[in-house]
């Protein structure tokens, strides 16, 4: 068997990867096809939202200043300020990586939502629903947003 890589399908796949980082011969980022991506943005961007309002969440939650939380799981504090800011950023799997664990999260579900690997539509479902719940930043959590998210880690620990 003789496989057939050449140069048309190299050039495909540069377009596909565009910017993104190899590692250990394989995608850093499953690349969405083309004809998938422009249909799966919009629900993408609403789960990356939900990913930096948990985030948000979770470091108010422990108390933590975006430099403090950024100290402490290695990560630059203008990718935390993209995270919890920006729906259209998506954080390097490393970052993601080391929030899960800050936060004692599954590093998968996490990846899931910070749109690194696709999220199930379970996943978007439970995502949107604590993203419209959770607040416009209030130094203190109320009581409605702590309830939205002890509910979504319960769910994310069980993924």
């Amino acid at each position: 068997m003789k496989l057939a890589i050449t140069k048309e399908w190299f050039e495909r796949r540069v377009k596909l990867e565009g910017d993104h980082e190899i590692a250990a011969g394989a995608l850093a980022r499953d690349p969405a096809p083309e004809a998938e991506a422009s249909v799966a943005s919009e629900s993408i961007d609403a789960v990356r939202l939900a990913f930096g309002s948990l985030i948000e969440s979770l470091r108010r939650r422990k108390g933590l200043t975006i430099e403090k939380l950024a100290e402490r799981s290695e990560i630059d504090v203008a990718d935390i300020v993209r995270i919890e800011r920006d729906a259209h950023f998506r954080p390097e799997p490393r970052a993601v990586y080391r929030l899960a664990q800050a936060f004692d999260l599954p590093n998968k579900a996490l990846q899931q939502l910070s749109g690194n690997t696709s999220a199930q539509p379970e996943m978007q479902e439970h995502a949107l629903r604590f993203a419209a719940r959770s607040g416009e930043s209030p130094q203190k959590l109320s009581r409605d947003e702590k309830k939205a998210l002890e509910e979504f880690v319960a769910y994310l620990a069980r993924q």
